[in-house]
Parts: C-alpha cells; sequence; structure tokens
C-alpha cells in the first residue's frame, strides 16, 4: 500500500496527465492501476482477468459468496466507460432486489467520486440500474392498455376475500398458510412458464382433474384434490379483485409483457428502447427464471446480447420452489456461444476457520461450476460446535446459553446477530422462550408466533374453557376432542336449548338434557368433558376460600399441571390421528406439548399465565412495539438471509424434515441429471445389493411412483432389461426415474441452502447437532471428537 505522502504525489501527477480526452488513450491495465490507487485497493489475479474483458463476447463471472460481486460489476462499469466502449447512460445492470439495485447506484457514486481525485473523470450520468420488476414495468407503461394500472405488491391486499374463498380449510394449517403455499405453486407455474393464464398450466387444456394432478406433481408440499379447487377458485378471485381494481402485479409484469411481445409493433418499440444499451449485466444470475430470460434475450439488440455479461454463482442456487433455474448459469456457455467464463473464488466476508467447514459439503454437489473456494481473511473465525443427544427444544442448551450472553453483551450490537433456520417452525418455540428472557425476534411471519400455533391454541383455549368457564373457546375446539361429528352434536345441543352459551357449564346441563332425550353416541363426550371440567372448578373454589397462601400456591400448582393434563386428554385421540396421517409432524406436537408443560411450570397462578402469554404475542406481533424494547435479534430463514451477513450466526432447527440418512443416498446413487442408461445400470446394482435400504430411501422421499412397480406383477426387477421393452413398464419406469431425479435435485439444494446459511457469519458460526440433525450437516468439516486418555 501506498504511504500517504506518495499517494497524494501520485494524485498531483495524475491530475497533471490526465484530461479527459487522454484517459481512452491509456491501457486497460494502466486503468486497473490507477483504481487500485484511487479506491486503495489491491486487485487479485481473477479480478484483474475480469476487468481485462474486452467485451467482444458473452461473459460469465461465476462469483463465490463473499467475493464482491457488485464491487466487480461496478469497475467493469467503469473501465468500460474509461476506454470508451459505452457512455454511463449505456450501460444497464439489472438485479433481482430493490436493495442490491440500491447498492448499485451507491457504490457507482462513491466510486466516480474518489477516481475523480487522481484525475479519473467519467463522463455525466450513470448507467440504468433496475430490477427486472422494475424494467419490465416501465416497458409495460408504453401500452397505453397498462398505463393507468397501479402496481400490487402483495396478494395480501386482498388477503380476506381472497380467505373467503377456501371451502375446505385444512386441519393442519391456517388459511393464511394455505394462501401463501398456493401463491407459491403459482409464482412457481408462472416464472417456469407453464401457465399462459396465470392460474392453470397449459399443458392441461382447461380440464381441471388434468391441472390438479400436475399441479400435485409441481407442488413441494402434499396437498389433496380440495386444497387444488380451492386453489383455483382462490387465484380467479385474485385476478377479478386485480381487473376491478386495475391492479398489476410482479408476475403480470412478466405475462402481460410477453404477451404483448407477441404483437410485431410493440415488440419493435420495446426493442428500439432497450437498443440505446450497448453493455447488459445481468447479476445474481442463478437466480433467474424461465420468464425473465424469454424476455430479456428477446429485448436485447443482438449486438449487445452477444456480449452479455451474467454474474452469479450456482452455489447459492436456492429458490427453485419459486421458479428459478440453475440451467441457465450451468450451462451459460450453451446459452451463448462463444462465452467465456472467469471465476471469483476468494470469499472476503467469512473467516478461514469457518469457509474450510462448508468446502467439503459443497463439493458434493454432482451438479455445480467447478471453483476453488478461498478465504481472504486467513486463520480467522470461529466455528462453534454444541452437541446433544436430546432432539427437539431445549432451552438449558449451551448454544442457546452462548446466544443470551452475546445478545446481553454491551460490546456486541444485536444487530451483528442473527438465528437462521431452515423452517418457520422451527423459529417458533426459540422466538418465545427468548421473549420469556425480554429479548424479542423479529421472525417477520405471523404463523411462526406461538400463540398462533394450532397446536397451541387447541390446548390453551381448552383449558381458558375450563378455568374460565368459557364455552366460546371449548365450541372453537370441540371437533378436535370428537372430530367433526362431535362438533356437530354440539350445535345440536345448542339449537335444542334455544341458547348462545356464554358459558361452558350452561352447555354441558344442556347436554345432560339433550343426551337424556336421544340415543347418541356424543354423550361420552360430554361425560369425559363435564368431568374435567368440575374437577377444575372444585379447585378454583378451594383455591379461592383458603386464606392460607401457602396451601393456595400448592392448590394452584397442582391444578395448573390437572389442567394441562386434562386439555391434553381431551385430544389424544385427535392428535394420534393427524400424526398417524401425516397431517402434523409427531416431533413438532411433541415439541410444543412439552415445552407448554414446562412453562406452565413455572407459574403458580395460571390468570398469570394467559395475561404473560397475550403481552408476548402482542409485542411479537408489532413491529414498532418490537422496536422500543431493549434487546432485540434478528430471525431470518436461510433464504431471507441471502445477500446478507452478519458477525454472529447461529443456525439453528436443520432437522432431518427434507432428507434423512435414507432418502440422502438416492443423491448418491442417482445424481441430477444421470443419463437413462446410466441411471437403469445404477439401478440393477443397488437392487441387487441393497434392496431393502432403497426401498427405505424411495419411502422416505415420498417417491409413490415405486409403489407402481411393486404393485405390477408384469414388473420384475430382475430382468429388467426384457420388462422394459414393454411400454406401460418402460413409462413407469421413466416415471420413477423423473420422480428420484427430482428429489436427488432438492437434496443438492438443501447443500446449497446449508452452505448460505454458513457463508453468512464473518467471524462466528454456532451449529447444533441432535438425533434428529439433517444427515447434510454431517457433511460439513465438523471438529472431531477428542478422544479421552486412560488414567
Amino acid at each position: 500500500m501506498l504511504t500517504t505522502c506518495s499517494e497524494n504525489m501520485f494524485k498531483i501527477m495524475s491530475k497533471v496527465v490526465l484530461g479527459d480526452k487522454h484517459i481512452q488513450e491509456l491501457s486497460t491495465n494502466k486503468i486497473i492501476d490507477l483504481m487500485e490507487s484511487g479506491l486503495n485497493m489491491k486487485f487479485s489475479a481473477e479480478q484483474i482477468a475480469i476487468l481485462n474483458n474486452d467485451f467482444t463476447k458473452p461473459l460469465l463471472v461465476n462469483a463465490c459468496a463473499g467475493s464482491g460481486k457488485t464491487t466487480i460489476f461496478i469497475l467493469m462499469a467503469l473501465i468500460a466507460i474509461a476506454k470508451g466502449n459505452a457512455e454511463p447512460n449505456e450501460i444497464l445492470g439489472i438485479t433481482f432486489s430493490h436493495k442490491s439495485k440500491l447498492d448499485m447506484g451507491e457504490r457507482y457514486a462513491k466510486f466516480v467520486s474518489e477516481l475523480s481525485d487522481i484525475g479519473l473523470n467519467f463522463s455525466n450520468g450513470k448507467p440504468k440500474f433496475t430490477t427486472f420488476h422494475a424494467l419490465f414495468y416501465q416497458l409495460l407503461l408504453q401500452n397505453p392498455e397498462y398505463r393507468s394500472s397501479k402496481v400490487l405488491s402483495s396478494y395480501r391486499f386482498f388477503v380476506r376475500d381472497l380467505a373467503d374463498q377456501i371451502k375446505h380449510p385444512s386441519n393442519i394449517i391456517t388459511k393464511d398458510e394455505m394462501l401463501a403455499e398456493m401463491f407459491d405453486l403459482n409464482d412457481y407455474l408462472i416464472n417456469q412458464g407453464l401457465t399462459s393464464d396465470g392460474v392453470l398450466p397449459d399443458s392441461a387444456d382447461g380440464n381441471l382433474s388434468t391441472a390438479i394432478k400436475l399441479m400435485a406433481k409441481y407442488s413441494r408440499q402434499s396437498h389433496g384434490d380440495e386444497f387444488y379447487s380451492d386453489y383455483v377458485d382462490v387465484l380467479n378471485k385474485y385476478q377479478d379483485l386485480k381487473r376491478q381494481n386495475s391492479y398489476i402485479d410482479f408476475n403480470d409484469m412478466k405475462l402481460l409483457l410477453l404477451e404483448s411481445m407477441q404483437t410485431p409493433e410493440y415488440l419493435q418499440y420495446y426493442q428500439r428502447i432497450m437498443s440505446r444499451f450497448k453493455i447488459a449485466v445481468i447479476d445474481e444470475f442463478q437466480d433467474i427464471d424461465n420468464l425473465q430470460w424469454e424476455i430479456i434475450s428477446k429485448l436485447l439488440s443482438p449486438e449487445t446480447l452477444a456480449h452479455l455479461i451474467v454474474i452469479g454463482d450456482d452455489d447459492q442456487s436456492i429458490y427453485s420452489f419459486r421458479g428459478s433455474n440453475p440451467k441457465y448459469i450451468l450451462n451459460y456457455k450453451r446459452l451463448l456461444p462463444n462465452a467465456q467464463k472467469h471465476n471469483l473464488s476468494t470469499n472476503y466476508r467469512t473467516g478461514e476457520k469457518i469457509l474450510q467447514k462448508v468446502i467439503p459439503l459443497i463439493k458434493k454437489n454432482h451438479v455445480r461450476l467447478e471453483k476453488n473456494l478461498l478465504a481472504a481473511k486467513k486463520d480467522k473465525g470461529k466455528f462453534i460446535l454444541y452437541s446433544t443427544k436430546k432432539s427437539g427444544f431445549s432451552g438449558d442448551s449451551k448454544m442457546l446459553r452462548h446466544l443470551v450472553k452475546q445478545i446481553n453483551d454491551p460490546k456486541i450490537n444485536n444487530n451483528d446477530i442473527a438465528i437462521l433456520v431452515r423452517y418457520n417452525s422451527s423459529r417458533m418455540l426459540l422466538a418465545d422462550w427468548l421473549a420469556n428472557q425480554e429479548i424479542y425476534a423479529d421472525i417477520n411471519n405471523a404463523s411462526a408466533i406461538l400463540q398462533n400455533n394450532i397446536v397451541y391454541r387447541i390446548i390453551t383455549e381448552l383449558m381458558k374453557a375450563m378455568w374460565q368457564d368459557k364455552y366460546k373457546y371449548f365450541s372453537n375446539q370441540a371437533n378436535r376432542i370428537g372430530f367433526r361429528s362431535y362438533k356437530n352434536h354440539t350445535e345440536k345441543v345448542e339449537s335444542s336449548a334455544d341458547d348462545k352459551f356464554n358459558k361452558l357449564s350452561k352447555y354441558l346441563k344442556a347436554a345432560d338434557d339433550y343426551n337424556a332425550s336421544t340415543n347418541t353416541p356424543y354423550k361420552r363426550h360430554d361425560e369425559r368433558v363435564k368431568v374435567y371440567f368440575n374437577s377444575i372448578q372444585r379447585f378454583k373454589t378451594k383455591i379461592s376460600e383458603t386464606d392460607d397462601e401457602q396451601k393456595a400456591a400448592k392448590l394452584s400448582k397442582t391444578m395448573i399441571k390437572d389442567l394441562y393434563k386434562a386439555a391434553t386428554k381431551l385430544t389424544d385421540r385427535y392428535f394420534d390421528y393427524m400424526e398417524e396421517k401425516n397431517f402434523m409432524s409427531k416431533n413438532e406436537v411433541n415439541d410444543i406439548k412439552k415445552y407448554l408443560e414446562e412453562e406452565l411450570g413455572q407459574y403458580k397462578n395460571i390468570d398469570d399465565f394467559f395475561f404473560d402469554e397475550e403481552h408476548k404475542k402482542e409485542i411479537l406481533s408489532d413491529r414498532m412495539k418490537q422496536g422500543k424494547q431493549e434487546h432485540r435479534i434478528q430471525f431470518l430463514s436461510l433464504h431471507q438471509a441471502k445477500g446478507l451477513e452478519f458477525k454472529y450466526v447461529y443456525l439453528y432447527g436443520l432437522t432431518d424434515k427434507e432428507v434423512d440418512r435414507h432418502s440422502l443416498a438416492l443423491n448418491m446413487w442417482f445424481p441430477p441429471e444421470m443419463a437413462m442408461d446410466k441411471y437403469i445400470k445404477k439401478w440393477k446394482l443397488v437392487y441387487k445389493e441393497h434392496y431393502k435400504f432403497l426401498e427405505e430411501a424411495l419411502k422416505a422421499a415420498h417417491i409413490n411412483d415405486y409403489r407402481d412397480i411393486t404393485n405390477n406383477n408384469a414388473f420384475n426387477p430382475i430382468n429388467l432389461d426384457k420388462t422394459l421393452n414393454k411400454d406401460k413398464e418402460f413409462k413407469i419406469f421413466h416415471n420413477l426415474y423423473q420422480e428420484i431425479e427430482n428429489f436427488s435435485a432438492i437434496v443438492e439444494e438443501e447443500r446449497r441452502l446449508l452452505y448460505v446459511g454458513v457463508t453468512r457469519a464473518q467471524q462466528e458460526l454456532n451449529i447444533r447437532i441432535a438425533p434428529d440433525s439433517n444427515p447434510l450437516v454431517f457433511e460439513l468439516n465438523l471438529p472431531k471428537k477428542k478422544k479421552q486418555t486412560k488414567k
């Protein structure tokens, strides 16, 4: 690095030598030297190779996490301007988020200002930095049909109207969560170019039953036909609401623009607008979807497309669930002939001791672009592993104690700490536990607040019903006691008594009269509720009548245990059924029950518990109130964390829900993009040597097409070649091949998600392993257990 004196002398000399008219006469290497000095940077050999790009061929910059993608883009733009390849306003930079767009603009202005100090002056103006959505919307507004349209940022603007269209509510998730899954599916269909009307797959030809089968195949979640029937009603209503209110959403910007491009006059008009851009750069190219590529490749001029620059990292392609397609970055050289590829292999964010742990994991992916992964921060970073023999949530874990200690440390800014989770359900118990320590998490999802969870609500509302003698809470959960038929029975009792009960005790009295006059099988349920209710009310009377504080406290503690026991006993059959049918996760249900029981054990007064729970819910649901708390913590999903960085990262709740030790084998045996002939050969070997494990792996991966083989007497897996000569059997086997390939691709995306999580950490990465941990965690280069020496 230059000394201050020599730097000043260099700047003076530069200003003497460099007038505007001389910049273009300098060699690229001379401009790079000036940039290093003016920006106080030292470029790597890889960066210099990229900056020497001559803008004559397409270029892929394959940039690892933390390698400075935005910086390299801005530097390339500045060199293009300095060399006279383009004026600032002839350069187009496209990204995916508003934050990235702003970052590009700020970085460009900062660099131009700093370089002007050494006499490296650039033309006035600046490149056009934009998101795909903003670019498409600006073009769409040129069409008179859409000039009065307003942008709708989320379907949630119409959430009540849309929720009313759900005629088959789920017993597992809320209507809010159902809507989220419906719109995720809709995003996937649109972004993959599978629908032109924005509702049904085009290949269904308007046939609803065919469409339902296709959508079930595309959805990452397991749903019955009723869900997809409601999906159609919800999306049709959504389209109507947008039309009535002159709204277009982000997906419409793509669909409507592509539709208008079918008209030659409009296509040519859009192309004329875009023709001003001599250089185009697409950032985060691994996130592009089919529709975006189809549109942008038609809008850019052939000359600009011939040297299109794309920057991305295939190891961070994690949005396939919403339609992003990594095939574009993986096959860029085939996509655009003569394309060059340069790597950025150095991570300037993550300390070496952390980065080295994740390299073996990501290199296990079969489908990826080869590149080295290096850390600029040599011998830096702290990787802390916590091991436990207990699955599920544990408030006394060492990792959580370390987290609370850091949060309460006045030397550590809470904004530098982040908890990253794979699933929303993982946030729930931890966020609630932290709230008990007066640490409030911004969990970015109302459904991930414990007090909104269905298991929690079932138990606590039945507790309230029996303690507070409130019929409404009992009525809300009657179907969890004896399913829908018992709920119908309670409504009949209401009708016969001609009373809208306020008290549970009144319902039970009316139920006695009703059951005495009718031969109903639900009398047994009423009697069970009555036994528990009367027991709790006797406790309540005893507590209120005693003057002995110690005795009252002891009675209250016993009553709270019995109240919880009553609520869980009444609903045991319901939860058993939901778990058996895989509508609920047994582990999640047990975790919530165990947590709730432990919470209740800390209270002497049940009313205090109910009050505190409402208070927590109020704060966790209100960002304004969270902002007023002394301690706050960022709680993000791995998907939300992409593009961010934190000094201290906690990876939490990495369970085997998506991939377990059996299903992981499918990726080892049958990697994505495996040719059919190699797949058949591998199948024979695996079937012969690992039949039982193969069967377990297919079951664990929920690959149901395997049953079509086992249930087909004509299918002979031993003499496979002869079997596959039959059309029907070949089709069955090919479907299985596709399902296995899809699952294998999911495994590789899960690896990329874990890679993204680890590389968010700058200084410290905390991770916990347990019996139910995702097996991919063990592909990290974990510290070896120290062997104990015998004394």
